[in-house]
C-alpha cells in the first residue's frame, strides 16, 4: 500500500463512514453519539478531514481550528490499514500546512497502547506536558476522562495551558470555563 497521503476535506456524504472508523477505534467514553458527531460538521471550526486508499476512506482527522491553537479531538487510521504508515503520514501532512500550536489529548501512559501512542506522537514532533486534564464526558451517562496533553511543534507553559483548556471546554465540550462550580459538577 502507498503511504503517500493527500489531506482531503469530507463531505457531509463521507460522514458515515467516517463514524464507522471513530466508532471502532474509540471506546463509547472517547465519542459523541452519531447524531452528536454529525451535528459538529455544521460548527465553523470544526474540520473532518479523510485520507483514502483507492477510493476508499481509511484515515480521519477531526480538527477545531481556532484562531491561536488547533486542537486534534479524533484521529483513527481503520483497523486493516493500522500500522502501513498511511497514519502517521496523514498527521505530517496535516501539521506542515498548520499555522498554529496543535493540542491533542492522550490517555496517560499507564498502558502499554498508551505508551505506544505517546511515542507515535513524539517521533512526529509532539511534546507531552505535564498537565492532567480531565475530558468531559461526550455522552451523557459517562463519566469525565483523566487525561494528558501533547503540543506540537513546543511543549506549553502553564499560561497557555490553561488558555487552550479554556478555548476547548467553551467551544468543543460548550461549558462555561468561567463557571467554576458548573465545571466542577460536570467533572465530578
Amino acid at each position: 500500500m502507498s503511504t503517500q497521503c493527500n489531506l482531503i476535506l469530507a463531505k457531509k456524504s463521507d460522514f458515515p463512514k467516517i463514524y464507522e472508523i471513530m466508532h471502532a477505534a474509540f471506546p463509547l467514553n472517547e465519542r459523541r453519539s452519531y447524531e452528536g458527531q454529525r451535528e459538529l460538521l455544521n460548527h465553523n471550526n470544526y474540520k473532518l478531514f479523510l485520507h483514502k486508499h483507492q477510493e476508499r476512506i481509511i484515515a480521519f482527522l477531526a480538527v477545531w481550528e481556532f484562531d491561536e491553537i488547533n486542537f486534534i479531538e479524533h484521529f483513527a487510521v481503520e483497523t486493516a490499514s493500522r500500522g502501513s504508515g498511511q497514519g502517521e503520514n496523514m498527521l505530517k501532512e496535516y501539521l506542515s500546512h498548520a499555522v498554529n500550536p496543535v493540542f491533542l489529548e492522550v490517555e496517560p501512559p499507564s498502558t502499554e497502547i498508551a505508551r505506544r501512542r505517546i511515542k507515535f506522537y513524539e517521533r512526529i514532533g509532539f511534546h507531552l506536558n505535564k498537565f492532567d486534564y480531565l475530558q468531559p464526558s461526550l455522552q451523557e451517562g459517562q463519566k469525565p476522562l483523566l487525561l494528558k496533553n501533547m503540543t506540537y511543534p513546543n511543549p506549553l507553559e502553564e499560561e497557555f495551558f490553561d488558555y487552550c483548556k479554556k478555548i476547548i471546554f467553551e467551544t468543543v465540550y460548550g461549558l462555561n470555563f468561567d463557571n467554576k462550580e458548573a465545571i466542577t459538577n460536570v467533572l465530578l
